[in-house]
């Protein structure tokens, strides 16, 4: 079976694999990547397509690899590490090509030049958490704070991702009323998402995810940065459980940006 480019008409199909193997994206995210990168994948012909790869770009200089994923029947098949080759030829030339890591991929990963930056994990947080002041609904003339904000955590621009976010959960969209952090979500196949969040100090923090969960129904999940111990502990006392962890890997230059002010990362498949 010969990989081909992914085109609007499968993202259903692309869709039934990821939800299939767990994840949570939903056909909204992949149309994402299609519109501002491009999608490859390897079509049998059944519900859930065979194996898929994904990138996005944020600008000139940083892309992001992502939705390396095999179906089950298809695993130990070479698939992932093939479409991950793609991947890396398509972004020749980019400075950095970045994705964040499970376990078991970061080893296919290193074999291909990509090297460990950081940490983090994915936590259920089942219920609300306590409110705190300082925190104001996001209003359209807060965008260039927002996005000057996350261009400095992240380190390139990503306007078109952050307001597809704002558009889908606008309830769930904040910003500290003194400039210095904000915080978004999205709905997810499988629950809702918080993030990205980035604030300068834990308290703001702390009050943004608040803030961001307690608009949500049900268990939301929320990816924290393994160096935010402080929030991490927050969050353990009011019922929250870290799940699986990930690790974010470069290749080429470093990823830009300052990963200390991102109280929450946009997820491993948007970085």
């Amino acid at each position: 079976m010969q990989a081909h480019p992914m085109t609007e008409a499968a993202v259903q199909r692309a869709a039934a694999l990821s939800f299939l193997i767990g994840w949570n994206q939903t056909p909204r995210d992949w149309s994402l990547f299609l519109r501002d990168g491009a999608v490859r994948a390897i079509d049998d012909g059944q519900e859930a397509l065979a194996a898929t790869a994904a990138y996005i770009r944020y600008g000139g200089d940083l892309a992001w690899i992502s939705m390396v994923l095999v179906r089950p029947d298809q695993r130990r098949r070479g698939h992932a590490t093939a479409l991950m080759r793609w991947a890396v030829k398509a972004l020749g030339g980019t400075r950095c090509a970045a994705l964040d890591a499970t376990p078991a991929g970061r080893e296919v990963y290193r074999q291909l030049g990509f090297r460990d930056l950081w940490g983090f994990a994915r936590w259920s947080v089942p219920q609300r958490l306590p409110a705190a002041p300082g925190i104001r609904p996001l209003a359209d003339a807060d965008w260039p704070t927002l996005l000057a904000l996350d261009t400095a955590a992240f380190g390139a621009p990503r306007p078109t991702l952050l307001r597809d976010f704002a558009a889908r959960l606008p309830q769930a969209a904040f910003i500290a009323e003194d400039g210095s952090g904000f915080a978004l979500a999205r709905d997810g196949a499988r629950g809702p998402q918080i993030g990205p969040i980035v604030a300068a100090d834990d308290a703001t923090a702390r009050a943004l995810i608040a803030a961001a969960r307690n608009t949500l129904p049900g268990p939301a999940v929320i990816d924290l940065p393994d160096a935010q111990r402080g929030l991490a502990g927050w969050l353990t006392q009011h019922g929250a459980a870290a799940l699986r962890p990930f690790t974010r890997m470069a290749l080429g230059a470093d990823v830009p940006g300052d990963p200390k002010l991102f109280a929450a990362v946009a997820g491993p498949e948007f970085g």
